[in-house]
Protein backbone atom coordinates (compact mmCIF):
# COMPACT_ATOMS: atom_id res chain seq x y z
CA UNK A 1 0.00 0.00 0.00
CA UNK A 2 1.45 3.42 -0.94
CA UNK A 3 1.45 6.37 1.46
CA UNK A 4 -1.50 8.06 -0.24
CA UNK A 5 -3.68 5.02 0.35
CA UNK A 6 -2.26 4.32 3.80
CA UNK A 7 -3.08 7.80 5.10
CA UNK A 8 -6.20 8.27 2.94
CA UNK A 9 -4.92 11.52 1.47
CA UNK A 10 -7.77 13.07 -0.54
CA UNK A 11 -7.45 13.60 -4.26
CA UNK A 12 -6.77 17.19 -5.37
CA UNK A 13 -9.13 19.28 -7.49
CA UNK A 14 -9.03 18.39 -11.18
CA UNK A 15 -7.06 20.73 -13.41
CA UNK A 16 -9.28 23.49 -14.75
CA UNK A 17 -10.19 27.20 -14.78
CA UNK A 18 -11.60 27.18 -11.24
CA UNK A 19 -8.15 26.66 -9.70
CA UNK A 20 -6.60 29.46 -7.65
CA UNK A 21 -3.32 30.72 -9.17
CA UNK A 22 -0.71 33.01 -7.62
CA UNK A 23 1.88 34.58 -9.94
CA UNK A 24 4.97 35.95 -8.17
CA UNK A 25 7.09 37.68 -10.80
CA UNK A 26 9.27 40.79 -10.64
CA UNK A 27 8.51 42.03 -14.17
CA UNK A 28 5.18 43.81 -14.61
CA UNK A 29 4.83 42.95 -18.28
CA UNK A 30 5.25 39.22 -17.77
CA UNK A 31 2.80 39.16 -14.84
CA UNK A 32 0.18 40.88 -16.99
CA UNK A 33 0.85 38.63 -20.00
CA UNK A 34 0.22 35.54 -17.86
CA UNK A 35 -2.93 37.03 -16.35
CA UNK A 36 -4.27 38.19 -19.72
CA UNK A 37 -3.54 34.91 -21.52
CA UNK A 38 -5.07 32.74 -18.80
CA UNK A 39 -8.01 35.13 -18.48
CA UNK A 40 -8.82 34.61 -22.15
CA UNK A 41 -8.87 30.85 -21.46
CA UNK A 42 -11.35 31.26 -18.58
CA UNK A 43 -8.95 31.40 -15.62
CA UNK A 44 -10.19 34.23 -13.38
CA UNK A 45 -8.84 33.36 -9.92
CA UNK A 46 -5.38 34.84 -10.50
CA UNK A 47 -3.46 36.93 -7.97
CA UNK A 48 -0.33 38.88 -8.90
CA UNK A 49 2.60 39.93 -6.70
CA UNK A 50 6.05 41.26 -7.58
CA UNK A 51 7.95 40.50 -4.34
CA UNK A 52 8.84 37.14 -2.78
CA UNK A 53 8.12 38.11 0.82
CA UNK A 54 4.78 39.62 -0.24
CA UNK A 55 3.95 36.42 -2.11
CA UNK A 56 4.61 34.27 0.96
CA UNK A 57 2.51 36.59 3.11
CA UNK A 58 -0.30 36.40 0.55
CA UNK A 59 -0.20 32.59 0.56
CA UNK A 60 -0.27 32.53 4.35
CA UNK A 61 -3.56 34.42 4.19
CA UNK A 62 -4.99 32.43 1.29
CA UNK A 63 -3.32 29.39 -0.34
CA UNK A 64 -3.33 28.81 -4.09
CA UNK A 65 -3.64 25.59 -6.10
CA UNK A 66 -0.86 26.61 -8.49
CA UNK A 67 2.05 28.92 -7.68
CA UNK A 68 4.02 30.43 -10.56
CA UNK A 69 7.30 31.96 -9.38
CA UNK A 70 10.05 33.82 -11.22
CA UNK A 71 13.73 33.23 -10.54
CA UNK A 72 14.66 36.85 -9.82
CA UNK A 73 12.12 37.93 -7.22
CA UNK A 74 13.11 40.58 -4.70
CA UNK A 75 13.27 39.59 -1.00
CA UNK A 76 12.90 35.83 -1.44
CA UNK A 77 14.35 34.29 -4.60
CA UNK A 78 12.50 31.59 -6.55
CA UNK A 79 14.01 28.43 -5.08
CA UNK A 80 14.13 29.95 -1.58
CA UNK A 81 10.42 30.70 -2.07
CA UNK A 82 9.80 27.01 -2.72
CA UNK A 83 11.88 25.93 0.29
CA UNK A 84 9.82 28.19 2.54
CA UNK A 85 6.61 26.64 1.18
CA UNK A 86 7.95 23.16 1.77
CA UNK A 87 9.07 23.74 5.35
CA UNK A 88 7.13 26.59 6.97
CA UNK A 89 4.23 24.96 8.90
CA UNK A 90 1.92 27.95 8.39
CA UNK A 91 2.30 27.80 4.59
CA UNK A 92 0.69 25.29 2.24
CA UNK A 93 2.92 23.88 -0.47
CA UNK A 94 0.97 23.51 -3.72
CA UNK A 95 1.86 22.93 -7.36
CA UNK A 96 4.98 24.98 -8.19
CA UNK A 97 5.86 26.18 -11.70
CA UNK A 98 9.27 27.86 -11.86
CA UNK A 99 10.10 30.50 -14.48
CA UNK A 100 13.83 30.82 -15.11
CA UNK A 101 16.29 32.21 -17.63
CA UNK A 102 18.06 29.86 -20.06
CA UNK A 103 20.85 28.54 -17.84
CA UNK A 104 23.37 25.76 -17.51
CA UNK A 105 22.20 22.18 -17.08
CA UNK A 106 23.45 22.21 -13.47
CA UNK A 107 21.04 25.05 -12.61
CA UNK A 108 18.12 23.16 -14.13
CA UNK A 109 19.09 20.03 -12.18
CA UNK A 110 19.27 22.09 -8.98
CA UNK A 111 15.74 23.41 -9.59
CA UNK A 112 14.44 19.88 -10.19
CA UNK A 113 16.26 18.49 -7.15
CA UNK A 114 14.84 21.30 -5.00
CA UNK A 115 11.35 20.11 -5.95
CA UNK A 116 9.89 22.31 -8.70
CA UNK A 117 7.06 20.59 -10.55
CA UNK A 118 7.99 22.01 -13.96
CA UNK A 119 10.05 24.75 -15.58
CA UNK A 120 8.99 27.59 -17.86
CA UNK A 121 12.06 28.99 -19.65
CA UNK A 122 12.25 32.71 -20.47
CA UNK A 123 11.38 34.42 -22.73
CA UNK A 124 7.90 33.04 -22.06
CA UNK A 125 5.67 32.46 -25.07
CA UNK A 126 1.94 32.79 -24.21
CA UNK A 127 1.21 29.50 -25.97
CA UNK A 128 3.54 27.70 -23.51
CA UNK A 129 1.82 28.90 -20.34
CA UNK A 130 -1.22 26.62 -20.16
CA UNK A 131 0.61 23.41 -21.22
CA UNK A 132 3.27 24.06 -18.58
CA UNK A 133 0.65 24.72 -15.90
CA UNK A 134 -1.06 21.47 -16.82
CA UNK A 135 2.24 19.56 -16.81
CA UNK A 136 3.28 21.00 -13.42
CA UNK A 137 -0.10 20.15 -11.92
CA UNK A 138 0.10 16.59 -13.24
CA UNK A 139 3.54 16.20 -11.64
CA UNK A 140 2.39 17.59 -8.30
CA UNK A 141 -0.74 15.43 -8.16
CA UNK A 142 1.00 12.20 -9.27
CA UNK A 143 0.60 9.63 -6.44
CA UNK A 144 4.29 8.73 -6.83
CA UNK A 145 5.20 12.29 -5.85
CA UNK A 146 5.68 12.50 -2.04
CA UNK A 147 4.92 16.26 -1.90
CA UNK A 148 1.26 15.92 -0.95
CA UNK A 149 2.25 13.40 1.74
CA UNK A 150 4.58 15.99 3.25
CA UNK A 151 1.82 18.57 3.01
CA UNK A 152 -0.60 16.21 4.72
CA UNK A 153 1.90 15.82 7.59
CA UNK A 154 2.13 19.63 7.89
CA UNK A 155 -1.66 19.86 7.86
CA UNK A 156 -1.87 17.37 10.75
CA UNK A 157 0.73 19.39 12.65
CA UNK A 158 -1.14 22.67 12.02
CA UNK A 159 -4.34 21.10 13.31
CA UNK A 160 -2.64 19.81 16.47
CA UNK A 161 -2.90 16.13 15.48
CA UNK A 162 0.65 15.42 16.61
CA UNK A 163 0.34 11.65 16.73
CA UNK A 164 -0.85 11.51 13.12
CA UNK A 165 1.82 13.97 11.97
CA UNK A 166 4.52 11.86 13.65
CA UNK A 167 3.16 8.71 12.00
CA UNK A 168 3.36 10.32 8.56
CA UNK A 169 6.85 11.73 9.09
CA UNK A 170 8.05 8.36 10.46
CA UNK A 171 6.81 6.74 7.25
CA UNK A 172 8.62 9.35 5.17
CA UNK A 173 11.85 8.80 7.14
CA UNK A 174 11.55 5.06 6.48
CA UNK A 175 11.08 5.69 2.75
CA UNK A 176 14.49 7.39 2.33
CA UNK A 177 17.95 7.15 3.84
CA UNK A 178 19.18 10.54 2.58
CA UNK A 179 16.47 13.19 2.97
CA UNK A 180 16.76 15.60 5.91
CA UNK A 181 13.27 16.97 5.42
CA UNK A 182 11.20 14.29 7.23
CA UNK A 183 13.54 14.50 10.23
CA UNK A 184 12.96 18.26 10.39
CA UNK A 185 9.25 17.45 10.34
CA UNK A 186 9.67 15.06 13.27
CA UNK A 187 11.57 17.82 15.09
CA UNK A 188 8.61 20.17 14.60
CA UNK A 189 6.30 17.54 16.05
CA UNK A 190 8.59 17.00 19.06
CA UNK A 191 8.79 20.76 19.58
CA UNK A 192 4.98 21.03 19.49
CA UNK A 193 4.85 18.30 22.14
CA UNK A 194 7.36 20.17 24.33
CA UNK A 195 10.20 17.67 23.91
CA UNK A 196 13.12 19.96 23.02
CA UNK A 197 15.80 17.29 23.49
CA UNK A 198 14.13 14.91 21.07
CA UNK A 199 13.56 17.74 18.59
CA UNK A 200 17.25 18.71 18.67
CA UNK A 201 18.25 15.03 18.28
CA UNK A 202 16.12 14.81 15.13
CA UNK A 203 17.72 17.99 13.77
CA UNK A 204 21.21 16.65 14.50
CA UNK A 205 20.31 13.61 12.42
CA UNK A 206 18.92 15.84 9.68
CA UNK A 207 22.20 17.78 9.49
CA UNK A 208 24.12 14.48 9.31
CA UNK A 209 22.00 13.52 6.30
CA UNK A 210 22.30 16.91 4.60
CA UNK A 211 24.72 19.51 5.97
CA UNK A 212 23.28 22.19 3.64
CA UNK A 213 19.64 21.88 4.70
CA UNK A 214 18.79 25.44 5.71
CA UNK A 215 15.72 24.75 7.81
CA UNK A 216 17.50 22.16 9.97
CA UNK A 217 19.89 24.87 11.16
CA UNK A 218 17.18 27.53 11.41
CA UNK A 219 14.92 25.39 13.61
CA UNK A 220 17.79 24.02 15.68
CA UNK A 221 18.90 27.60 16.37
CA UNK A 222 15.43 28.52 17.67
CA UNK A 223 15.32 25.45 19.90
CA UNK A 224 18.81 26.09 21.24
CA UNK A 225 17.81 29.61 22.23
CA UNK A 226 14.87 28.16 24.16
CA UNK A 227 17.24 25.60 25.70
CA UNK A 228 19.69 28.31 26.82
CA UNK A 229 22.44 27.16 24.43
CA UNK A 230 23.11 30.67 23.16
CA UNK A 231 26.55 30.17 21.57
CA UNK A 232 25.44 27.07 19.67
CA UNK A 233 22.23 28.84 18.60
CA UNK A 234 24.22 31.76 17.20
CA UNK A 235 26.32 29.41 15.06
CA UNK A 236 23.16 27.82 13.67
CA UNK A 237 21.49 31.17 12.93
CA UNK A 238 24.61 32.32 11.08
CA UNK A 239 24.84 29.05 9.15
CA UNK A 240 21.18 29.23 8.07
CA UNK A 241 21.63 32.79 6.82
CA UNK A 242 24.90 31.97 5.05
CA UNK A 243 23.16 29.11 3.21
CA UNK A 244 20.33 31.43 2.12
CA UNK A 245 21.79 34.97 2.23
CA UNK A 246 19.25 36.64 -0.08
CA UNK A 247 16.15 35.28 1.66
CA UNK A 248 14.63 37.96 3.88
CA UNK A 249 12.53 35.31 5.65
CA UNK A 250 15.72 33.90 7.19
CA UNK A 251 16.63 37.31 8.64
CA UNK A 252 13.10 37.86 9.94
CA UNK A 253 13.08 34.54 11.79
CA UNK A 254 16.60 34.94 13.17
CA UNK A 255 16.15 38.52 14.34
CA UNK A 256 12.81 37.78 15.98
CA UNK A 257 14.43 35.24 18.31
CA UNK A 258 17.67 37.14 18.85
CA UNK A 259 16.05 40.50 19.62
CA UNK A 260 13.65 38.82 22.04
CA UNK A 261 16.73 37.62 23.91
CA UNK A 262 18.61 40.96 23.68
CA UNK A 263 21.38 39.49 21.53
CA UNK A 264 21.98 42.74 19.64
CA UNK A 265 25.61 42.11 18.68
CA UNK A 266 24.66 38.76 17.17
CA UNK A 267 21.87 40.46 15.20
CA UNK A 268 24.45 42.84 13.74
CA UNK A 269 26.71 39.90 12.89
CA UNK A 270 23.87 38.30 10.92
CA UNK A 271 22.78 41.56 9.30
CA UNK A 272 26.35 42.14 8.12
CA UNK A 273 25.91 39.05 5.93
CA UNK A 274 22.96 40.72 4.20
CA UNK A 275 24.86 43.98 3.76
CA UNK A 276 27.88 42.10 2.39
CA UNK A 277 25.63 40.31 -0.11
CA UNK A 278 24.25 43.67 -1.28
CA UNK A 279 20.76 43.03 0.05
CA UNK A 280 18.73 46.25 -0.06
CA UNK A 281 15.49 45.07 1.50
CA UNK A 282 13.93 47.80 3.72
CA UNK A 283 13.44 45.36 6.61
CA UNK A 284 17.13 44.45 6.66
CA UNK A 285 18.23 48.09 6.39
CA UNK A 286 15.85 49.29 9.13
CA UNK A 287 16.78 46.45 11.51
CA UNK A 288 20.46 47.23 11.01
CA UNK A 289 19.77 50.84 11.98
CA UNK A 290 17.70 49.73 14.95
CA UNK A 291 20.45 47.44 16.24
CA UNK A 292 23.08 50.17 15.96
CA UNK A 293 20.65 52.45 17.81
CA UNK A 294 20.34 49.89 20.61
CA UNK A 295 24.14 49.83 20.78
CA UNK A 296 24.07 53.66 21.01
CA UNK A 297 26.10 53.95 17.79
CA UNK A 298 23.87 56.79 16.65
CA UNK A 299 25.70 57.93 13.54
CA UNK A 300 25.70 54.42 12.07
CA UNK A 301 22.08 54.01 13.12
CA UNK A 302 21.07 57.24 11.41
CA UNK A 303 22.77 56.23 8.18
CA UNK A 304 20.76 53.01 7.92
CA UNK A 305 17.49 54.45 9.22
CA UNK A 306 17.65 57.28 6.69
CA UNK A 307 18.27 54.74 3.95
CA UNK A 308 15.27 52.68 5.11
CA UNK A 309 12.99 55.72 4.98
CA UNK A 310 14.23 56.52 1.47
CA UNK A 311 13.35 52.97 0.39
CA UNK A 312 9.89 53.16 2.01
CA UNK A 313 9.01 56.86 2.40
CA UNK A 314 5.41 56.06 3.41
CA UNK A 315 6.44 53.76 6.27
CA UNK A 316 5.61 55.73 9.42
CA UNK A 317 7.25 53.11 11.67
CA UNK A 318 10.57 53.65 9.89
CA UNK A 319 10.18 57.44 10.13
CA UNK A 320 9.33 57.17 13.83
CA UNK A 321 12.47 55.06 14.45
CA UNK A 322 14.53 57.69 12.66
CA UNK A 323 12.97 60.46 14.78
CA UNK A 324 13.72 58.58 18.01
CA UNK A 325 17.33 58.13 16.91
CA UNK A 326 17.59 61.85 16.15
CA UNK A 327 16.11 62.59 19.59
CA UNK A 328 18.51 60.34 21.49
CA UNK A 329 21.46 61.76 19.56
CA UNK A 330 20.24 65.24 20.61
CA UNK A 331 19.40 66.33 17.06
CA UNK A 332 16.03 67.70 18.15
CA UNK A 333 15.19 69.81 15.09
CA UNK A 334 15.67 66.80 12.81
CA UNK A 335 13.48 64.68 15.10
CA UNK A 336 10.71 67.30 14.98
CA UNK A 337 10.95 67.43 11.18
CA UNK A 338 10.48 63.64 11.00
CA UNK A 339 7.38 63.83 13.18
CA UNK A 340 6.03 66.73 11.10
CA UNK A 341 6.38 64.62 7.95
CA UNK A 342 4.35 61.83 9.55
CA UNK A 343 1.70 64.25 10.81
CA UNK A 344 1.30 65.78 7.33
CA UNK A 345 -0.05 62.39 6.26
CA UNK A 346 -1.88 61.56 9.47
CA UNK A 347 -2.69 64.68 11.47
CA UNK A 348 -4.51 62.78 14.23
CA UNK A 349 -1.86 60.15 14.94
CA UNK A 350 -1.84 60.58 18.72
CA UNK A 351 1.20 58.29 19.44
CA UNK A 352 3.26 60.44 17.05
CA UNK A 353 1.88 63.63 18.61
CA UNK A 354 2.94 62.26 22.00
CA UNK A 355 6.45 61.38 20.75
CA UNK A 356 6.81 64.85 19.26
CA UNK A 357 5.77 66.32 22.60
CA UNK A 358 8.52 64.33 24.33
CA UNK A 359 11.10 65.89 22.00
CA UNK A 360 9.72 69.36 22.69
CA UNK A 361 9.97 68.73 26.43
CA UNK A 362 13.57 67.59 26.07
CA UNK A 363 14.40 70.73 24.08
CA UNK A 364 12.75 72.92 26.78
CA UNK A 365 9.66 73.85 24.71
CA UNK A 366 7.16 72.83 27.37
CA UNK A 367 4.24 75.06 26.39
CA UNK A 368 4.30 73.70 22.84
CA UNK A 369 4.56 70.20 24.28
CA UNK A 370 1.56 70.81 26.55
CA UNK A 371 -0.56 71.82 23.55
CA UNK A 372 0.28 68.58 21.81
CA UNK A 373 -0.40 66.50 24.93
CA UNK A 374 -3.81 68.14 25.35
CA UNK A 375 -4.52 67.39 21.72
CA UNK A 376 -3.61 63.75 22.36
CA UNK A 377 -6.21 63.70 25.15
CA UNK A 378 -8.88 65.17 22.87
CA UNK A 379 -8.20 62.38 20.40
CA UNK A 380 -7.92 59.72 23.13
CA UNK A 381 -9.37 60.87 26.48
CA UNK A 382 -8.08 57.81 28.37
CA UNK A 383 -4.46 58.26 27.19
CA UNK A 384 -2.83 57.87 30.61
CA UNK A 385 0.72 58.61 29.46
CA UNK A 386 -0.32 62.02 28.12
CA UNK A 387 -2.02 62.88 31.43
CA UNK A 388 1.03 61.77 33.41
CA UNK A 389 3.39 63.77 31.22
CA UNK A 390 1.27 66.93 31.53
CA UNK A 391 1.30 66.58 35.30
CA UNK A 392 5.04 65.93 35.28
CA UNK A 393 5.79 69.17 33.39
CA UNK A 394 3.35 71.14 35.55
CA UNK A 395 0.45 71.80 33.15
CA UNK A 396 -3.27 71.06 33.62
CA UNK A 397 -5.03 68.75 31.20
CA UNK A 398 -7.11 71.66 29.87
CA UNK A 399 -6.11 75.23 29.06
Amino acid sequence: MDLYERFQIPAPKPFGPELEILVAEAHNELRLIIQHHLGKLGYKNIRLVRDGAVGLAELKLKPANIIVVGDDLPSVKGLDFLKELMEEPTLKRDCFLYMMKPVAKADILLAVETGVDDLLIRPVAPADILPKLRSAYATFTNPKNPERVYEFAKKCLREGNHARAKEVYDALVASTTKAARPLVGLARVAKAQGNLKQAIDHLNSAVERNDAYVHAYALRAELRVENGEVDAAVKDFVKAVELSPLNVARYEKSLEFLLKNDLIKVCLQILEIAIREGMQHPFVIERTGYCYFMEKEYQKALRFLKQATRLEPENTAFMNSLAICYRDSKQYDDAIECYNQILKRDNDNYPILFNKALVLITSEKREDAAKLLRRCLKLKPDFAKAKEKLSEIGFPTEE
